[in-house]
C-alpha cells in the first residue's frame, strides 16, 4: 500500500471516489497503481455510472461545410441560461468521416456511436466517449450484400444485468417491387466484440431508407416504422426493440399520426418520454406538431404537447430545452430556439449542415475507459477544464 492509500481505509476511499466527477477519476489513476487498478475496474466503473447524477447537459453536434468538419460540444442547460456555444465547450473530434459527416446512430451513458454510411454504403462503426476521449472501432457487419439493400441500426444499453452495450442492424434486401421481407438481423455485443446473425425473426414492418432515426428509452431502441395496408394506405407505428431481451414489439401512434406517411414523422426524446413530431410541409412553411407518450406503453398517454408553425426558414426540430423552448434547425443551415408559449424566435449565432444537427442529453461516463485512447493522458488532463 502507497502513502496516498493510507490516509484512508479502502470503503471509505471508494465512497469518496465515486463521488467524483469523470476528469478528477481521470487524474487520479496516474495516483498509484492501486487507485489505477480501483477506478479502472469493471465493478467501480458500473456502480461510478449507477451513482452519477443526471443533469441538464446537452451534447451539441453540427457540421460546417465549408470548413469540411464536425463540431461537437457540451451545453449546461439551466433555465435561465441563453442558449450558447465557445470554445470552452468544444470537445475534441478527431474522426475523419468518408463523405460528409457521420451519423449519430445514438448516445447512451456517455458513449455515443457514429455511423460513417452516406449513402447507404457502411464505412466504419466508432463508440466514442467523448468525456474521457476513449473510443473502440467496431468491426464491420457480417452481413454485407452486394445487391441492392438498406439498414437500419439501433444502439444501447443492456444495464444492470449484463452491463452490456449492444448494436442491432436490419437489412432490408430491394427488389423491382420494393423490399424483401423478414431483413436479415445481426447484433453487435461489447463483451463478446463480434457480430451475430439472428434467426427466425419475421420482421414486416418497413424501414424509412435514409431518414431513419432512433430513440432509446427503457431498456428498448425505437424506429418510426410503417405498413403498406388494404387499397395502397399506410399505416405508421412505432417498431421497439429490447436490448436485454432481444425483442421486437410494437408501440401503437395515435389516431391523429397512425395514418400519416412515416417521411413526415421523427422520434426523439422529451425529457424522460418519446415524442413523435409531425410535419405539415406548405410552400409558406407549413407546421409541427410534437406528441408526447406520457406513460410509457399506454395508447391513451400520448398528448399532443406543441402545435408550431415553421416560420421564418424553420425546418426540423432537433431539440428541447430545460426551459421549454424547442430547437429547430433552418433551410438557411442555422440553428434557432423558439418558445412556444410566448412565440418568441431567437436566432443563437451557431450555423451548420441543416440534417447534420444533432441535440440530446448526456451525462459523463468512464465506459470504454480501457478503449483506445484518441491523446495523451498528459494532453487529456491538461484539457480537463472543458467539463467545468
Amino acid at each position: 500500500m502507497t502513502d496516498s492509500d493510507s490516509y484512508f481505509p479502502p470503503d471509505l476511499l471508494i465512497e469518496i471516489l465515486l463521488r467524483l466527477p469523470v476528469k478528477s477519476l481521470i487524474r487520479f489513476t496516474v495516483v498509484s497503481k492501486s487507485w489505477h487498478s480501483l477506478i479502472t475496474s469493471f465493478s467501480f466503473i458500473s456502480t461510478h455510472l449507477a451513482q452519477t447524477p443526471h443533469t441538464n447537459t446537452l451534447l451539441v453536434r453540427r457540421y460546417v461545410h465549408t470548413r469540411n468538419k464536425e463540431h461537437y460540444a457540451l451545453f449546461q442547460d439551466r433555465k435561465n441560461r441563453p442558449f450558447f456555444l465557445d470554445f470552452s465547450s468544444e470537445l475534441y473530434f478527431p474522426f475523419n468521416c468518408h463523405f460528409g459527416y457521420f451519423r449519430v446512430v445514438g448516445s447512451c451513458n456517455g458513449i455515443v456511436c457514429l455511423s460513417d454510411d452516406l449513402f447507404g454504403e457502411l464505412r466504419s462503426l466508432i463508440l466514442w466517449n467523448p468525456s474521457i476521449q476513449k473510443f473502440i472501432t467496431l468491426p464491420l457487419p457480417s452481413i454485407r450484400p452486394q445487391s441492392p439493400h438498406m439498414f437500419v441500426l439501433g444502439f444501447g444499453a443492456d444495464l444492470p444485468e449484463k452491463d452490456d452495450y449492444k448494436l442491432v442492424r436490419l437489412v432490408y434486401h430491394k427488389n423491382a417491387h420494393g423490399y424483401n421481407f423478414p431483413p436479415e438481423i445481426e447484433i453487435y455485443s461489447i463483451n463478446t466484440g463480434v457480430w451475430r446473425r439472428v434467426i427466425g425473426v419475421e420482421i414486416r414492418h418497413h424501414m424509412l431508407e435514409f431518414m431513419w432515426s432512433q430513440a432509446f428509452l427503457n431498456g428498448a431502441v425505437h424506429w418510426i416504422a410503417f405498413d403498406v395496408v388494404a387499397n395502397g394506405g399506410i399505416r405508421s407505428l412505432i417498431m421497439s426493440f429490447s436490448i436485454a431481451d432481444e425483442v421486437f414489439g410494437e408501440i401503437m401512434l395515435p389516431d391523429a399520426l397512425v395514418g400519416e406517411i412515416a417521411t413526415e414523422l421523427s422520434i426523439m426524446l422529451f425529457e424522460e418520454s418519446l415524442a413523435v413530431v409531425k410535419y405539415e410541409r406548405e410552400i409558406d412553411g407549413g407546421s409541427c406538431e410534437v406528441w408526447v407518450m406520457k406513460h410509457y406503453g399506454v395508447l391513451e398517454s400520448w398528448s399532443r404537447l406543441y402545435r408550431i408553425n415553421l416560420v421564418a426558414d424553420m425546418e426540423k426540430v432537433v431539440g428541447f430545452r430545460s426551459n421549454g423552448e424547442v430547437l429547430f434547425s433552418t433551410k438557411s443551415s442555422e440553428l434557432v430556439s423558439y418558445d412556444p408559449n410566448s412565440g418568441h424566435k431567437m436566432d443563437l449565432g451557431i450555423h451548420g449542415s441543416s440534417r447534420s444537427f444533432y441535440i440530446q442529453n448526456y451525462m459523463e461516463s468512464l465506459i470504454l475507459l480501457k478503449g483506445n485512447s484518441i491523446i495523451s493522458d498528459g494532453f487529456l488532463e491538461g484539457i480537463g477544464s472543458l467539463w467545468n
